[in-house]
């Protein structure tokens, strides 16, 4: 056991290394220089999860929006339709009212309704994420790349009043996964909106986590004992 944990936490130590050596080599991004989540934002850019809103600006403190959200979940966590079989090619008017089937995010709505994600039927693609709703999305699609083992514990917080009693449970996973945290007085925030760095933040330590647990060590069988 301790050796799958020694490869849980040097896999994760070689992909940290790795994307930060990917996020120092190369950035086309100007406007990210005084970002707190500019080496995050850098190294999601390399691997394709994060795009600007041009080629050289990405516009770190912009509120996130639902389809920006949705799209860089399922684009962090790699969520597919690939397992699911269909009679007829799904279609984003058919589960959520104001999502448009050409719309650039209409795929990626399509394909987190399939993997679970309870986003509501009438979400407006426009609007702003808030910090609970997007780390309830982000838990859910994570969870859905594989069976992940926590410690059973439970994390006070300061405000967890506010949050949303469907969103508390997932809150609580994500703070144990160590995608957020609360912050010096122990408050989430829950209702506090997202900017595109802080989203960023998130969605590279999901992703470290995703692959870090994928590429661990499984235990070496143990010898049959002597008779």
């Amino acid at each position: 056991m301790m050796k799958k944990k020694f490869g849980v936490t040097a896999a994760a130590l070689v992909l940290a290394v790795s994307l930060s050596s990917q996020a120092f080599a190369a950035s086309s991004f100007t406007d990210i220089a005084s970002s707190s989540s500019k080496t995050q934002i850098e190294a999601l850019q390399q691997q394709g999860i994060i795009k600007g809103v041009s080629a050289t600006a990405f516009h770190p403190e912009e509120q996130l929006t639902a389809a920006q959200g949705i799209s860089l979940i399922v684009r962090a966590t790699q969520i597919s339709l690939a397992a699911i079989d269909f009679s007829a090619a799904p279609t984003a008017d058919g589960y959520y009212t104001n999502v448009s089937n050409d719309a650039w995010y209409a795929n990626d709505f399509i394909i987190a309704h399939y993997n679970g994600l309870d986003i509501p039927a009438d979400i407006d693609p426009n609007a702003v994420l808030t910090k609970e709703q997007f780390v309830h999305y982000l838990v859910q699609a994570v969870e859905k790349t594989g069976e992940y083992a926590l410690i059973k514990m439970y994390i006070q917080i300061v405000d967890e009043e506010a949050i949303t009693v469907d969103y508390q449970g997932t809150i609580q996973r994500a703070l144990l996964y160590k995608f957020t945290e609360l912050d010096a007085e122990g408050k989430f925030d829950p209702v506090h909106v997202l900017t595109r760095a802080e989203s960023a933040a998130m969605l590279y330590e999901a992703r470290a986590f995703i692959d870090a647990h994928q590429n661990a060590v499984p235990d070496e069988p143990q010898p049959e004992p002597q008779q």
